[in-house]
């Protein structure tokens, strides 16, 4: 009898520290929520040291799943979505800043993206939101594996060229606007689309959230009895900062922080019609910002230095919680570096898929440190700042390098600081412990100028690696798609 009861006990004991893999190789797909904020800082969130803005359900999401505190994204945009979508570098595919109305080029169609990968294994798709990765037809996401969408081609600040796009018979024109006139303008405001037709121009930004909120929930109920993949891709808190009237007034940090609160609004009735659905158990919500905060408007980056745009963490390291009850253990929280490029091997394998293996893919599998593996790592070796078309730092362990050209008062200029040909400002070069010195405060490289060295060279060989493994982005032949749209 005592040797059956401690068999029992060692079955259970196994079964629960197998729990994790288990149901990761389990043969059903979980369901998949990427809700990504714009321009959200890492002092945004109540879970990340916020007091003025209220982040009940963000909050949950962290206490009931992981929360991650080394994660990094691009230091805008756009690089950040191309890297989201091809797993790779933004340089590697060709995004390397944030794209504009003029450019005619975008997300190469040759390029495999999260959603085509995740269509093969029988998910049903949509992108809820915006894209920003092109404007001309052949760049947007219906072309690279979503199934559906509504939202919009790029920022809410950017105008659109009226004349290369389709409009519903029911459009609703807004603003002095007319079905007559909208053909005549040069220029427009930002519109809202669904599946690559124009549903309104322009659109009612104080609706976004309320809206993209709906259009999640429809999309998870009319796709209950298969697997899905809704990238939830909020304007806010991009500038202009709106927020629908329930919520404006309701935060100590006004609009911008109002705008934060909705967002937050929207996650927990994401979650909570998940649960009504039976649906929770078996879904993977993850909640992150595509770059750190704008500047002047009410942001926080927390303890971090700079905000979006720049290379220094607080311009590049971003809030990340992820939530799969079953899966995700309650009550992690990481300090592993991990990247934003990282999702497209982690979910695809999740999924049951390959990664392709005929292109260069920088992210790294990381859900064993989502799921709370005993001992889990990170799996880079080095993390890379990139900025435009360069690499600006490299960080390995708590050590990161950082070099960068500033306008500097004469009186604090040195000897020992090179002056860039190119632009005639100071060139300054950091060596910092992130384990100490999360602010980037004090710059140790006279003190370690041997690591400051091997760092730097890291850097310029990943730089040659990375040259020698471009891949363009796709260039649009502007007047056929004119002539096709019209």
């Amino acid at each position: 009898m005592n040797g059956i009861r401690l068999i029992t006990i060692c079955l259970v004991i196994i079964s629960t520290y197998s729990l994790t893999p288990r149901i990761l190789e389990s043969a059903e797909k979980p369901n998949i929520i990427v809700i990504l904020a714009d321009d959200l800082g890492y002092g945004d969130l109540a879970c990340y040291g916020a007091k003025d803005i209220a982040t009940p359900a963000i909050d949950r999401m962290a206490a009931e799943g992981v929360k991650c505190n080394s994660f990094y994204v691009s230091a805008v945009c756009s690089p950040t979505r191309a890297s989201l979508m091809t797993g790779s570098h933004s340089i590697r595919v060709g995004i390397g800043g944030v794209m504009f109305p003029r450019n005619t080029h975008g997300l190469n169609p040759d390029e495999t993206t999260l959603p085509e990968l995740l269509k093969e294994q029988g998910y049903a798709t949509a992108i809820i939101g915006k894209w920003h990765l092109g404007n001309e037809d052949m760049f947007q996401p219906m072309n690279h594996g979503f199934d559906y969408w509504y939202g919009t081609p790029a920022s809410n600040n950017q105008f659109y060229y009226p004349t290369i796009k389709k409009y519903a018979a029911d459009c609703v024109f807004r603003e002095g606007y007319t079905r007559d006139g909208i053909l005549t303008r040069e220029t427009a405001a930002c519109p809202l689309i669904r599946d690559n037709v124009v549903i309104e121009v322009p659109a009612d930004q104080s609706q976004f959230t309320q809206r993209y909120t709906r259009e999640t929930i429809h999309f998870i109920t009319e796709n209950q009895d298969q697997p899905f993949f809704i990238y939830l891709a909020h304007n806010m808190p991009h500038i202009p900062l709106h927020a629908s009237e329930r919520f404006v007034g309701s935060s100590d940090r006004g609009i911008y922080g109002d705008t934060i609160q909705e967002l937050d609004w929207s996650t927990g009735e994401i979650l909570r019609a998940l649960k009504e659905l039976g649906l929770d158990s078996n879904t993977l919500v993850i909640f992150t910002s595509d770059n750190g905060p704008n500047t002047g408007k009410g942001e926080s980056a927390g303890p971090l230095k700079g905000g979006k745009g720049s290379t220094y963490e607080g311009g590049v390291r971003v809030p990340f919680v992820a939530r799969w009850p079953g899966a995700i253990p309650a009550g992690i929280e990481s300090d592993e570096a991990m990247t934003g490029m990282d999702l497209l091997p982690t979910l695809t394998r999740l999924a049951g898929g390959d990664v392709p293996d005929d292109r260069v893919i920088d992210g790294k599998d990381i859900s064993p440190l989502l799921t709370g593996k005993s001992n889990a790592k990170s799996p880079h070796e080095a993390i890379y700042y990139l900025r435009g078309r360069g690499i600006q730092g490299i960080r390995i362990g708590d050590w990161k390098y950082h070099i960068t050209t500033e306008k500097l008062p004469k009186e604090k200029k040195s000897k020992r600081q090179p002056v860039s040909e190119k632009t005639g400002k100071v060139v300054v070069e950091t060596l910092c412990n992130l384990g100490d010195d999360i602010g980037e405060q004090r710059n140790l490289i006279d003190d370690h100028p041997e690591l400051a060295a091997r760092l730097k060279q890291q850097m310029a060989e990943f730089d040659n690696e990375l040259r020698k493994n471009l891949r363009p982005a796709g260039v649009a032949n502007t007047e056929q798609n004119q002539e096709s749209t019209r």
